[in-house]
């Protein structure tokens, strides 16, 4: 089981992206602001953050440098998501220091059956 940290400012997302990785035996703590993950992520490293791109809350409006920022998070894996189209988002990822990408274009099916797999691989290779 690993410890997931979740930033998302949609109510509804959190709650299928918290169901999927609870599923797949992970622990799961959300947050539907970038302020309030923040103050958590200061006093604990999680295995893996999945975040949203664009939270309204993020100053500078760059939500991974953001996180980078924060002592010791340098070295986890961090989960991109976002409504940008998939090709777009995983080019944007890969430039930002993201291990990972999923599109909320392609759907909850999709994302529900890739990101099991993308928490395993990551964390595996952390």
């Amino acid at each position: 089981m690993s410890d997931i940290v979740l930033i998302e400012d949609s109510a509804l997302v959190i709650q299928m992206l918290t169901m999927v990785c609870e599923g797949a035996g992970h622990q799961v703590a959300a947050f539907e602001s970038f302020q309030k993950a923040q103050a958590q992520l200061q006093q604990s490293t999680p295995d893996l953050i999945i975040t949203d791109l664009n939270l309204p809350d993020v100053p500078g409006g760059d939500t991974l440098s953001q996180l980078r920022a924060i002592e010791g998070l340098n070295d986890t894996p961090i989960i991109v998501i976002s409504g940008r189209p998939a090709d777009e988002l995983e080019k944007l990822a890969s430039e930002s220091g993201a291990q990972g990408a999923l599109s909320k274009d392609d759907g909850m099916p999709v994302i529900s059956e890739k990101l099991p797999q993308m928490i395993k691989e990551l964390i595996a290779d952390h």
